[in-house]
């Protein structure tokens, strides 16, 4: 079941993503982010009524608050990168980063990787490489590299925290995560003079990309829950599969040769790195 759990916020992290890098073209993107979150919480609310919380503990809200702020950055991160760069090439890049993270954080440490893991390595480098190249349709610049670098930072971070929680909090955790990051986000938006609602016809893309995020969100904290951080982290990181299928569908983004090359070889490399 956890294993399902995961390939589903894989799905609904990819259109999530593809939603709020869309509306970012056209709107603030801490606008997009702060609206995004607020109209995300009627899915919360009901999953509260259906996954049961027998035993919430202070740890399980302590981690949900710490998630909420690190989801939040990552969030407004990848936003900018997507509303900058092309998502069919900056959502791969920044899946294998957020599975490459950790496993130099490993090594850092001392721990010793496997064969599989260094060709995991291998092929993330040479997917920057490959997704970088400018193309006739698209182009990656620095800014938008390092944009998907700290996106990737912070969704690594992301699942570790969640990874934490017990499975007798129930979604109780993501409670706590957006009672921080709602404020925080308004405060961000209102500060930055973008916190006003949205117009028309971009209200209804934010809404979207909250639908699909909170519902990633339930899905990978129950995924984590009830089973192993590696499974997890490896399901839900093929979400650019499902923001790539979108942006060619719907805004018809084409990707050079090159660039499509490197974008398979991220998505391998987020399952090598991950397993």
């Amino acid at each position: 079941m956890s294993q399902i759990l995961a390939l589903a916020s894989a799905a609904f992290y990819g259109f999530a993503d593809f939603s709020g890098g869309l509306a970012s073209r056209s709107t603030p993107t801490w606008a997009v982010v702060a609206w995004s979150q607020i109209l995300g919480v009627p899915i919360l609310v009901l999953g509260l009524v259906v996954v049961d919380a027998p035993d919430v503990n202070r740890s399980d809200l302590v981690y949900g608050a710490i998630a909420g702020i690190i989801g939040l950055l990552g969030i407004a991160a990848l936003y900018q990168a997507l509303a900058r760069g092309s998502m069919s090439v900056v959502s791969p890049l920044t899946g294998a980063l957020v599975a490459l993270i950790p496993v130099i954080v490993g090594l850092a440490i001392g721990e010793i990787l496997t064969t599989r893991q260094w060709f995991g390595i291998m092929l993330a480098v040479v997917a920057v490489v490959l997704v970088s190249s400018s193309g006739e349709t698209t182009k990656l610049d620095g800014a938008v590299l390092g944009l998907a670098f700290v996106a990737a930072v912070w969704f690594a971070a992301f699942f570790v925290i969640l990874d934490r929680t017990s499975i007798d909090a129930g979604l109780w955790p993501l409670v706590l995560a957006r009672s921080v990051s709602i404020p925080v986000a308004f405060t961000i938006a209102f500060a930055s003079g973008v916190g006003r609602v949205p117009a028309r016809n971009a209200i209804g893309v934010i809404a979207v990309a909250g639908v699909f995020d909170m519902a990633a969100n339930i899905a990978i904290l129950l995924a984590l829950q009830s089973g192993p951080l590696g499974t997890g982290s490896v399901l839900s990181s093929l979400y650019p599969a499902f923001t790539v299928l979108a942006a060619v569908v719907v805004i018809s983004e084409m990707p050079s040769r090159l660039q499509w090359i490197g974008v398979a070889l991220a998505l391998l490399a987020a399952v090598l790195l991950s397993v």
